[in-house]
């Protein structure tokens, strides 16, 4: 951040009282689920500064909790659409908020019942998987071919 931003910074919110101000607003609206981009009065670098030169104002407290209670937020829209309380309920985009809001992905079935260790053990298991037609053909062709040619 430059000087003039920093300056620009300091005095959006001058005061102590100003600062606890914003940082209640900003953890509303992080708790009702709503994005820190999205965050009218500041942007994300603002934010940052503020939190990183104020933090007895910025609480990580306050903030962590309310991140989490916007998770919530969202995690309770999920559990009543699937439930199917809520008409219109779009599960895959649901999905796909979850996916980049909170870092969810899908795992595969050996992550899920956690048959195997690590990811070695996965990498190992690839090797297993089933596979198409067409490399099951190409796999006899080989084998088919292989023959001929020491039958030489």
């Amino acid at each position: 951040m430059s000087e003039t931003d920093n300056d620009h910074a300091v005095l959006r919110w001058p005061t102590a009282q100003a600062r606890q101000q914003a940082c209640a607003s900003l953890c509303a609206h992080i708790a009702d689920g709503f994005s820190l981009e999205s965050y009218p009065d500041a942007d994300r670098k603002t934010i940052r500064y503020y939190a990183e030169q104020f933090p007895e104002d910025f609480l990580a407290e306050k903030l962590e909790e309310a991140a989490r209670r916007g998770l919530l937020e969202w995690e309770q829209i999920g559990k009543a659409g699937a439930r199917g309380e809520l008409s219109k309920f779009n599960a895959s985009a649901w999905s796909l908020n979850m996916k980049n809001r909170a870092g969810w992905r899908d795992r595969s079935e050996v992550e899920a019942f956690g048959i195997l260790g690590g990811p070695d053990e996965i990498q190992k298991i690839d090797t297993l998987k089933p596979r198409s037609s067409h490399e099951i053909a190409l796999g006899v062709m080989a084998l088919l071919t292989q023959e001929d040619s020491t039958k030489e």
